[in-house]
């Protein structure tokens, strides 16, 4: 069975300041709340990780 194909646009603007994560700006194409929470997570997560590591 083959899902249809669907277009998610997200243009979002992070800042990563003091050990956490911070939205500066997010515009998205009406994206579901939950699937932006996750991503943001899973970014949020990611970039945290990468930073403590260069310290």
């Amino acid at each position: 069975m083959e899902e249809d194909s669907v277009i998610i646009e997200l243009d979002t603007v992070l800042e990563y300041r003091n050990g956490q994560v911070y939205i500066k700006k997010m515009n998205t194409n009406e994206m579901p709340a939950t699937l932006t929470f996750n991503l943001i997570e899973a970014l949020n997560n990611t970039i945290v990780e990468y930073y403590k590591g260069k310290q």
